[in-house]
């Protein structure tokens, strides 16, 4: 069932600086895994002063497949999953957006997927006449947009890089450090990372059967590799031939 969306009250603000986020990795590789803010403060302020903020629960719709595109959307904070029917009745999940990601490019006047929310989640919603009327009078702000558009190209190459590979196990670590990535801004530091989607979104993001998933977990277990505590967080055993894993495409 889809819930309705509301905007939330104002929060108090923590900060002198308030508006979305909007983050990048660094287009030279730097082997760090670094972010970079792509707006200064003065644009957050003045993309904040035309947006809606909303707090939503999990399991949210937020749009759906070849609507009205209305809005531009940023996460602020939580995980917002985007799909598509294929023509074959397929469900396609093609993107997990994070804290920072834009998303609600359309085509044509509709949106080309949908999107709902993975966990609770915080976002800005900016129309889409006010959003290309501001752009339109601040070149450098519309620089940054392109620049944000670009890296979200490059993530979804990432994800045709990972489906591309043979063995299940290896896309299952790839899509894991991703995880460790968007969610830390760094790559695999740290030994336990959490896993705010099902299982089903994870066999449809990475175009295999949820069994074949299942049947991934339990050989990085049994290598010695990475072990799911439960189906939200797994822990890496091994960080060496994690990261051995990862990189043997």
């Amino acid at each position: 069932m889809t819930t309705t969306i509301q905007p939330a009250r104002k929060r108090k603000k923590t900060s002198p600086i308030a508006g979305p986020s909007l983050l990048a990795g660094p287009f030279g590789h730097s082997g760090s895994g670094a972010v970079t803010q792509l707006l200064t403060d003065r644009q957050r302020q003045q993309l904040a002063a035309v947006a809606a903020s909303l707090r939503l629960p999990s399991g949210t719709s937020l749009y759906e497949q070849q609507s009205q595109a209305g809005s531009i959307w940023i996460v602020d904070s939580g995980v917002v999953k985007s799909w598509r029917i294929l023509a074959d009745g397929k469900r396609q999940v093609t993107a997990f957006l994070f804290a920072g990601d834009l998303f609600g490019l359309a085509e044509n006047g509709h949106y080309v997927n949908s999107t709902k929310a993975v966990t609770a989640v915080t976002l800005y919603r900016i129309a889409v006449d006010v959003l290309t009327d501001i752009l339109r009078r601040d070149p450098e702000l519309e620089f940054q947009f392109l620049c944000k558009m670009a890296h979200e190209l490059r993530e979804l190459q990432r994800r045709s890089i990972i489906v591309g590979r043979r063995d299940a196990p290896g896309r299952l670590a790839m899509f894991i450090a991703m995880l460790a990535r968007e969610q830390t801004g760094t790559d695999v530091t740290s030994h336990t990372i959490p896993v705010p989607m099902s299982r089903m979104d994870i066999a449809e993001f990475l175009d295999l059967t949820p069994e074949a998933v299942s049947r991934a977990t339990r050989r990085l277990k049994t290598d010695g590799i990475a072990i799911f505590q439960n189906r939200h967080a797994v822990r890496i055993v091994d960080r060496d031939r994690f990261e051995q894993l990862v990189g043997s495409v």
